[in-house]
């Protein structure tokens, strides 16, 4: 029986080290401090828990597709701070950056806006989006701290898909000048 239950720990713990290191727990943070922009984005706004923009993402990257956009890159861009707003009021936008400007022809609901260039600190990790809060924020709050820097304005976090469908993702944390 007691190596029944070692037996099960240990594939309990092998099964956790290989989803850690799949999702890209041990992976680094890469972080600098630069200028980037503008940004042309389409975007469509949402409401409520950050976890659930992926389909308003996904719904403005189809259009763009299909209007001719390569929308290399999605994004979304996160007003408040769930720290301190209720889950159900917190607000975002969601789309891609893309090539052209669209004053007309969007759908409703969607908008066009430019990005203007400034100032970021940039952190940028090769693993699953979902674990960016857990990993990279905290890792990206320490550094801000250390430099003297203040944040000023929504975080944007930038999603590319690579080959074998991992994501990297561009966290951009602006900063006051």
């Amino acid at each position: 029986m007691k190596w029944i239950l070692l037996g099960v720990a240990a594939v309990i713990l092998a099964l956790s080290i290989s989803f850690a290191v799949r999702v890209g727990a041990f992976k680094d943070v890469a972080i600098e401090l630069t200028e980037l922009g503008p940004h042309k984005v389409v975007s469509r706004q949402h409401d409520g828990a950050y976890h659930q923009i992926v389909p308003v993402i996904e719904e403005v990257e189809k259009w763009a597709r299909a209007n001719g956009e390569a929308c290399k890159h999605s994004f979304g861009e996160f007003l408040d701070d769930p720290k301190v707003v209720d889950e159900d009021r917190l607000k975002s936008h969601g789309g891609c950056l893309v090539e052209k400007e669209w004053a007309t022809g969007l759908p409703e609901h969607f908008s066009y806006r430019e990005l203007p260039r400034r100032k970021f600190l940039v952190a940028k990790f090769d693993g699953a989006p979902g674990i960016g809060p857990m990993k990279v924020y905290p890792r990206a709050m320490r550094e801000i701290s250390g430099r003297g820097l203040q944040i000023d304005g929504p975080v944007i976090e930038m999603y590319e898909i690579l080959p074998e469908n991992r994501v990297l993702t561009t966290y951009l944390f602006p900063i006051r000048p």
